[in-house]
């Protein structure tokens, strides 16, 4: 419950609010709240209308699923889906601890050899506790479908055998989207944040068709899908992107998928801890990419 607006206001009503240990000093709750200075002089009429409870916009990006390998130059090999994405906001209190678990990406898991079916590695779980969890990416598959995850693996088709159809995996709602289908002699590309994996892309070596990911507040695009056919390149750390598949490019394994992060943003000066701390446009940025603890 927020601080009185206006009349009396003691030492006692703000410990009252933010906490603290005895004897209770003002400068013990510098920059405690948006207002309150974080350094020099301080008074009490500084705190009319604070609280122990603020804002935050927040972004969690699990890990990417990988891009499965090609071992041969007919295998058609589907892109990685990228990690489950959410970015929101959250109202969080002063002095409370959150868990922060970071994703790691898929791992490609070698290559497929002709006319065998498998499917690249997914993608883990990133998590702020008790605010948000997200799904990690499904794997790319040849001559299977694509792995279900937080977005979508695409789907691997073959000639072997008389080929056939496979389905890309599915996303989950709100996180992600589906990966491409496939038929025979082609691939799914990898589901992203913002849009679907292509389906059916040739074997060309760059058949691309990785789903869009989603651009946040710090002008970085997460959660991008893989390409199927494509260059077995890995998705980049701490993006959740998913891992591109191997194609016409030779044989070889997948990509892995990239990692995934956690960033918590507020106005004002910085007033949590954990994680990476910049300051830009007037906001505090926390970004994990490795597993730790934000205290609010």
């Amino acid at each position: 419950m927020a601080l009185q607006s206006s009349g009396a206001i003691s030492l006692n009503d703000v410990a009252g609010e933010f906490g603290g240990s005895t004897p209770h000093s003002l400068s013990e709750y510098y920059g405690v709240a948006t207002g309150v200075p974080g350094s020099g002089t301080i008074s009490l009429d500084d705190f009319y209308g604070t609280s122990n409870t603020y804002s935050v916009d927040y972004l969690v990006v699990a890990g990417g699923g990988a891009g499965v390998g090609s071992g041969w130059s007919g295998i058609a090999c589907g892109g990685g889906g990228a990690g489950g994405m959410v970015a929101s906001t959250a109202t969080l209190t002063a002095g409370t601890s959150h868990s922060v678990t970071i994703g790691a990406g898929g791992v490609h898991n070698g290559y497929v050899h002709p006319c065998h079916s498998g499917r690249g590695g997914a993608g883990s779980e990133s998590s702020l506790q008790n605010v948000q969890s997200c799904t990690g990416g499904g794997g790319g598959g040849h001559w299977q479908n694509g792995g279900n995850g937080g977005s979508g693996g695409g789907a691997g088709g073959h000639y072997c055998n008389g080929g056939g159809n496979r389905n890309g995996g599915n996303g989950v709602s709100g996180q992600g989207n589906s990966g491409g289908n496939a038929s025979s002699g082609n691939a799914g590309a990898g589901g992203g944040k913002a849009g679907a994996g292509q389906s059916n892309r040739s074997l060309a070596g760059s058949g691309g068709g990785g789903g869009s990911g989603e651009s946040w507040y710090d002008g970085t695009t997460y959660a991008s899908g893989g390409h199927a056919n494509h260059y077995g390149t890995n998705g980049a750390a701490n993006t959740g992107i998913g891992g591109n598949a191997r194609g016409d490019a030779g044989y070889g394994s997948g990509g892995n998928g990239g990692s995934g992060v956690v960033i918590i943003r507020y106005s004002g000066s910085q007033r949590g801890s954990g994680g990476t701390v910049t300051s830009s446009g007037g906001y505090t940025y926390h970004k994990f990419t490795s597993s730790g603890t934000y205290t609010a």
